[in-house]
């Protein structure tokens, strides 16, 4: 009998250990890391050397930019060469000369090449804005993975805590039942758990590898390799639906400046088209010359011009194609500064709601479920109370503590989305510019204003 109280205090204490202490106080592994922006830019930097994505993108922006300088004011010159042959009497080669040959050059007017490089150059911009953007977007993935992994091993971090509980329960049940104190059902139940719990583990330890993976597919680093603990981020302050927010999205988000930067690039697309209708001019040099004697026979100056009038029809309905194409970006741009808006206000409630829940699994469900739980193990240890009373109390408990990280983990990711969005390095830039309720935070204002 001895023994078995030593078993039962033994798994009293298990119980009762955590009772006293909030998840954010606990001590984190020395090997844990924390999510933090110098982190996360040292993750970036290393993606942008073997990242194929953002290699991609970062080709093309230097593709457009090589497209500006490539911009010719003077086209090439055409030459010409034709030999002549007399048809009519009284025409002789020697007097006519029988080589021709000639230089035509395509005169720059109307300001067509500077059009055509402000086109290149703007296209160059909207590139540059892209890979900006995918750099962004490579940022935030790297920060929602990280949490997600942070996530995955909490998920084992509490399925091995359960299981090692469950394995120190079952030998006092066990002992319980050889004496005739437990029923076989209480036994049944114990031995149930234990291996589902074992099989769960086994599971969560596969999703945490799995996270490590797509981690590593983002730095295109070895699929396999292996990353240390990752610490849940800690709770962080309340953030409103402000104006000052707002204005920092609309100002910031990559997306929306790639938008942007299109519809300056169909301006100055129909700019250019506009000056399409105006005839092309060209000014050349034209020679004959007789083979047998090397004597120059006569010599032309030529001035040549397109005659675009016939279609000018046409030419009307390529510049009101990019007239419209230039209003579809624009219209495109306000839509999305809109969606912005629902997207960030979304995110808002959301994250007050993970906070919300984050504050009530820590400072009142984990705690009165760890003296629940206290008293049903001192009852069932008693035989005052029920084992499946304590098995409840304990699956409440882990539910609680695996709810208090997920609440902290999403709310670390939505913390994610909305930097994204307001281009915030950091929590302290969203805690200034969304921290303070007082602050204004209506919703009549335009698209494109704060």
């Amino acid at each position: 009998m001895k023994s078995f109280s030593l078993r039962i205090a033994a798994i009293v204490l298990i119980a009762a250990v955590p009772a006293g202490a909030r998840a954010d106080d606990l001590p984190s592994p020395a090997a844990e890391i924390a999510v933090t922006p110098d982190f996360i830019d040292r993750l970036v930097a290393e993606a942008q050397g073997v990242n194929p994505g953002l290699q991609a993108a970062g080709a093309r922006a230097e593709a457009a930019t090589a497209a500006v300088s490539a911009v010719r004011t003077w086209e090439d010159p055409t030459a010409s060469f034709g030999l002549w042959a007399p048809t009519a009497r009284g025409f002789s080669s020697s007097e006519q000369g029988n080589l021709i040959y000639g230089l035509d050059q395509k005169l720059p007017l109307y300001g067509r090449p500077d059009l055509a490089r402000k086109v290149a150059s703007a296209d160059a911009a909207r590139e540059r804005l892209a890979a900006d953007s995918a750099t962004q977007k490579l940022r935030l993935d790297l920060q929602v993975s990280l949490y997600g992994l942070a996530w995955a091993g909490r998920e084992a971090e509490i399925a091995e805590q359960d299981l090692a509980w469950l394995e120190a329960t079952l030998s006092a049940v066990d002992h319980r039942y050889r004496v005739g104190q437990a029923s076989e059902v209480d036994w049944l139940k114990i031995q149930t758990a234990r291996a589902m719990a074992g099989d769960d583990l086994t599971t969560k330890e596969r999703e945490r590898e799995h996270g490590a993976f797509a981690l590593n597919r983002l730095l295109n680093r070895d699929l396999h390799g292996a990353w240390p603990a990752v610490a849940v981020p800690d709770l962080q302050p309340a953030l409103y639906y402000t104006a000052p927010l707002v204005a920092a999205a609309l100002a910031a988000e990559p997306e929306l400046k790639v938008m942007r930067q299109e519809s300056l690039s169909a301006q100055a697309a129909a700019d250019l088209t506009r000056r399409q209708h105006l005839p092309e001019v060209s000014v050349g040099l034209e020679a004959r010359q007789y083979s047998g004697d090397g004597g120059l026979r006569e010599g032309t100056a030529t001035v040549s011009f397109s005659v675009p009038w016939f279609n000018r029809g046409k030419y009307d309905d390529d510049w009101r194609r990019d007239r419209q194409r230039e209003r579809a970006s624009d219209l495109a741009a306000s839509d999305y500064a809109l969606s912005i808006r629902e997207e960030l206000h979304h995110h808002l409630v959301d994250l007050d709601a993970a906070r919300r829940q984050a504050v009530l699994y820590r400072d009142q469900l984990i705690p009165l479920t760890q003296q629940t739980l206290s008293s049903a193990q001192a009852a069932w240890t008693h035989s005052l109370g029920l084992f499946q009373d304590v098995l409840d109390a304990r699956r409440m408990l882990l539910a609680n503590e695996l709810g208090l990280a997920r609440a902290l983990t999403d709310q670390a990711t939505l913390l994610a989305e909305i930097s994204f969005l307001t281009g915030s390095r950091d929590e302290s830039q969203l805690t200034a510019l969304a921290g303070n309720p007082a602050l204004d935070h209506s919703d009549h204002l335009s698209p494109d204003s704060p």
